[in-house]
């Protein structure tokens, strides 16, 4: 369990020191997505609502995904 707490707050405090780096940037650029993203996913489209859905997750370095509301992650296009 104390191992488990000093890799988290290893972890966050690498995360953090990445996006302090990266505070106020104007173009997301190769090396500044190589050292913020582990993976991105991108799955199939879903046509099944009539509407093309495509869900694409992405993995975060020392975080791993952050959840967030399906509605709120869709771009109209």
């Amino acid at each position: 369990m104390v191992s488990t707490y000093e890799q988290d707050k290893a972890d966050f405090d690498s995360f953090a020191a990445v996006i302090r780096k990266y505070v106020g940037i104007t173009e997301l650029t190769p090396t500044i997505i190589n050292e913020s993203v582990k993976k991105i996913i991108v799955h199939a489209p879903d046509k099944s609502s009539g509407h093309r859905r495509q869900k694409i997750q992405i993995i975060w370095n020392f975080v791993g995904e952050l959840k967030q509301d399906e509605d709120k992650q869709t771009i109209e296009r």
